[in-house]
């Protein structure tokens, strides 16, 4: 897999030196940590798709809470290197976190991965291949999830800043574009907290803050942004994987509940990075509402609610910038 350009400053043979003579990573030095919850059939689909890549990663630690999927998860012990742990402790991120902890020094990089996440053909060769041909310092490398729309620039939105052309960027009002169905390998500023492999040392050494709520909408661009800032991230674009999320349209949503909650995780996410900005955070809420009237998808019953629900986000935001409430509280009770 060839990369345009030289990554390091100075004539391309003293590059090609560099990347010859440093440490190779093999698909033993990766462990996957896989956070589940009552989805035994997803993480069947999962390690069979780790299986099917026809290469021994070093571990997989699976960490349920919910129901007990032991007896799922042991049957691939002859077929890979799986470990179960189960935790009466909800929440993804502290799910993860516990993964983390079970490490030790033979693991280089690290597999976050979703468990309705499935690895295409070739998907761990071609980005174990690309780790070992990117900088040095490049913190982190997304799968490309292929299943799902790609990135798609809107002028009219770009100038509430809501949309780039580039994926995977990160707007100065906390908005991100999407860095999913890439045709080429992109440097991004932010990663997938579901689909991407991490070099341990960064993981362990800055752990997700855990918040006990329902929905975290930023949650990976808050955790990754910063990181990125200073490390080099990478979507590799040959690494094809599919993101087979179901959603229960049974259940009654909470329209109102999620407009509000994306707002006040915008505002968080904008007021932790002194680079972003709350007047663009302000414009380009006000954008999106302006573009579901004019189209008229703002009058569909389900996209009013919503509306109600970010109008809600920004009086409680607001409020929220005069007071010294603890933006933790904010999240967790709105």
């Amino acid at each position: 897999m060839a990369i345009d350009a030289p990554f390091v400053s100075g004539p391309i043979p003293i590059l090609r030196q560099m990347v010859e003579n440093r440490y190779k990573y093999t698909v033993e030095d990766i462990a996957f940590v896989i956070p589940t919850k009552d989805r035994p059939q997803k993480v069947k689909n999962l390690l069979t798709s780790l299986v099917d890549q026809g290469l021994l990663v070093g571990r997989v630690i699976i960490v349920a809470t919910g129901q007990d999927i032991e007896e799922t998860v042991t049957a691939y012990s002859d077929q890979l290197p799986v470990e179960y742990h189960h935790t009466t402790q909800p929440g993804q991120i502290r799910q993860r976190n516990l993964g983390l902890s079970l490490l030790d020094d033979r693991t280089k990089l690290v597999g976050c991965l979703d468990d309705d996440v499935v690895l295409e053909s070739n998907a761990l060769a071609a980005i174990v291949e690309f780790w070992n041909e990117a900088e040095a310092e490049t913190a982190g490398v997304g799968f490309n999830i292929t299943n799902d729309s790609p990135n798609k620039h809107s002028f009219f939105k770009s100038l509430f800043f809501s949309s780039s052309p580039e994926p995977g960027k990160v707007l100065v009002s906390g908005k991100s574009t999407k860095l999913t169905n890439i045709s080429s390998t992109v440097r991004t500023n932010w990663l997938n907290g579901g689909a991407t492999i991490w070099k341990q040392s960064i993981l362990t050494s800055q752990l997700h803050q855990e918040v006990n709520v329902r929905w975290a909408i930023f949650e990976d661009a808050i955790f990754s942004y910063p990181i990125g800032k200073h490390k080099p991230f990478y979507v590799c674009a040959d690494a094809h994987v599919r993101h087979e999320h179901v959603f229960d349209h049974t259940a009654k949503q909470d329209h109102a509940f999620y407009g509000k909650n994306k707002i006040l995780w915008q505002y968080y996410f904008v007021i932790s990075n002194k680079d972003l900005s709350l007047a663009a955070f302000y414009w380009s809420v006000v954008g999106g509402i302006v573009a579901k009237t004019m189209t008229g998808f703002g009058f569909r019953k389900h996209k009013m609610q919503e509306t109600i629900g970010e109008l809600q986000g920004v009086l409680k935001v607001t409020r929220h910038l005069f007071s010294s409430r603890d933006i933790k509280d904010l999240l967790e009770n709105g």
